[in-house]
Formats: C-alpha cells, sequence, structure tokens
C-alpha cells in the first residue's frame, strides 16, 4: 500500500480498489447508510398516515348522525355526544368543531352528503382543546388546507391531551399560524364571527357570537365554548362562573341571542327539536330556551365553586 494524502480524517488516505481512498469507500458506506435509515423513516410515516386514515363504521353503536340542515345556512354535522357545525358562507365554508377521532373523519363525507364540498372549507374554530373537540382538526386540515381558530392556552391544551392518545383515538394537533384572543372578529365572505373567551371548562375557551339566516331572516346565534364542569380548582371554577355572566350579559343585548348551537347536542335538545322541525316552525330558535341554558351552566358553575371552596 501507498502512503499519500489524507482524505475525510483518515491518515495516510489508504488506496485501495483501483486507486480509489479508503476514505471514498467510508463516505459510500456511510451514505448507503444513511440512504437506508431514511426509507425506513419514510415507510413509519407512511405507516402513520395509514393509520390515521382509519374511518370507523357509521352505526348507531359508534354515535353516527346522518347530517342535517337546521338553517339556510347551518348544518349539523356532529355525532351523537358532540356537536360539529358547518356554516356556509359567500366565501366557502366554516367549521366549528371536529370530534373525536378517529369519528370526526365522517364529516368530509357528511359534507358531501349535504351537497357540498369539503374543499370548500376555508376555516375550522375549535372551542376548546379537549380531544372530543380538535380530535379530527389536524385530519381535515391536512386534506382540505383548512386554517384554524383557536386560542393559544386550549392549543397548549390540545398538544398535551394528543400526548396522551393511543390507538384509533390518536390524533395530532393541527397547524396554527395564530391565535384568537377576546373580542377577534372572523370575516367569511357575508358572515362575521365574533369570539370571546370564556375560560373554567378550560383555560382558553372560545365562545362564538354570529347570525344565521332561517328563510332568509337574521337571527343571533351563540356557541358556549364549554359546559361541563369536570376540571379541578378553585381558580378554574371562579372563571367558569364569570363566564356564565359574562355570556348573559353579552347574550341580552339587542338583538338577543335566539339560536343555542351548543358544543354537546343534549345541551339544546338538538335532537328532539330537530323531530318537530317543519317548513312552518324552526325549533331552533327559542330565545328563553338559550337563557334557561344558561341557567343550568348557572347553578353548575355554582356548585362546583362552592365544592373547590371547600376543599
Amino acid at each position: 500500500m501507498v502512503a499519500s494524502k489524507s482524505f475525510s480524517g483518515f491518515p495516510g488516505g489508504v488506496k485501495l480498489n483501483g486507486g480509489k481512498p479508503m476514505s471514498f469507500v467510508y463516505i459510500q458506506v456511510r451514505s448507503m447508510k444513511y440512504f437506508i435509515l431514511l426509507l425506513i423513516s419514510l415507510s413509519f410515516q407512511s405507516f402513520a398516515l395509514e393509520q390515521r386514515a382509519f374511518i370507523p363504521e357509521k352505526t348507531k353503536k359508534n354515535g353516527y348522525v346522518e347530517p342535517f340542515k337546521m338553517f339556510d345556512d347551518v348544518y349539523y354535522v356532529g355525532d351523537k355526544w358532540v356537536s360539529s357545525y358547518l356554516i356556509t358562507t359567500s366565501s366557502g365554508l366554516v367549521l366549528i368543531d371536529t370530534l373525536e377521532s378517529p369519528y370526526g373523519r365522517w364529516i368530509p363525507d357528511s359534507i358531501k352528503k349535504l351537497g357540498l364540498d369539503p374543499n370548500d372549507l376555508k376555516y375550522i374554530i375549535i372551542t376548546h382543546g379537549h380531544s372530543d373537540h380538535i380530535g379530527a382538526a389536524e385530519y381535515i386540515q391536512r386534506n382540505y388546507g383548512s386554517q384554524i381558530i383557536i386560542s393559544y392556552e386550549d392549543f397548549l391544551l390540545a398538544k398535551s391531551t394528543s400526548k396522551e392518545s393511543t390507538g384509533n383515538n390518536h390524533f395530532i394537533p393541527p397547524k396554527v399560524d395564530s391565535f384568537t384572543k377576546d373580542k377577534d372578529e372572523l370575516i367569511v365572505g357575508n358572515k362575521r364571527f365574533k369570539f370571546y373567551s370564556t375560560p373554567g371548562h378550560t383555560e382558553g375557551c372560545l365562545s362564538i357570537d354570529f347570525f344565521v339566516k332561517n328563510k332568509g331572516i337574521d337571527h343571533r346565534a351563540f356557541i358556549v365554548g364549554g359546559n361541563g364542569t369536570n376540571f379541578n380548582g378553585l381558580d378554574l371554577a371562579e372563571k367558569y362562573v364569570q363566564s356564565v355572566e359574562k355570556i348573559r350579559n353579552i347574550s341580552r343585548t339587542s338583538p338577543e341571542v335566539e339560536v343555542n348551537l351548543a358544543s354537546h347536542p343534549h345541551m339544546a335538545q338538538i335532537f328532539e327539536r330537530k323531530s318537530k322541525y317543519s317548513e312552518e316552525m324552526n325549533p331552533f330558535i327559542d330565545k328563553n330556551g338559550f337563557q334557561e341554558f344558561l341557567d343550568v351552566l348557572e347553578v353548575r358553575g355554582t356548585k362546583k365553586l362552592l365544592k373547590e371552596q371547600t376543599q
């Protein structure tokens, strides 16, 4: 062997195979190693995407509900337990909440059943970061390019919750370019959505104030970001009570809120009201019903606050 200049840290640059330096062979081996690792990594990513693409059967047991029209421009695309609302605008579609993964993967097909196109989904608004509301957001965003509206606090909650999700319920947080704060507004075509920070159920709950049309007539609708008191801590209990009072005051400004689009259907008797729907009467318009709903939340909040104060 003949010594020559050094190559890639190999003293002497020993030459083999027709004069090629040993270091050249080493680089080739390393390159091949990285290429193989890259292929393995891509295979795992492909497998993960296939796993996330699992879509459950549309059965009663799984909580599937056929999508239906509530107003000229509002459709229910949720399941038996959690609400998801589709809003049509002159500049595309807006989706509010995306259900638990994998059940929220029904939503694109539900949109198609309504005669609409999921490719027109411009925005997905997330009321809070619990998995049953944000679980399918990344899946829908990845497939249709929708922008995400969520508070910073509950994006962090979603990131934390996603790490605990497993199996078919596993979800990945969506990509978010900017975060929504109290009194921010989103205008999509002929629709204006106003957001209110209403912490309690979670730290970053977003409630939504906007108008819907019934036979061409505007009616003020409201979505309370979080209904339950399934949280711990005096701070959140106090905020929950304060948020209910805040929503009450907002809802009574003229024109008063007439439509309760609750984040869980049983809280607004969505399915019971649907059975009473007719061309002559829309049972989802119920000004007193919204105040009665807030009465329920007020009782819940007071009870939770007393419990936290005595611990």
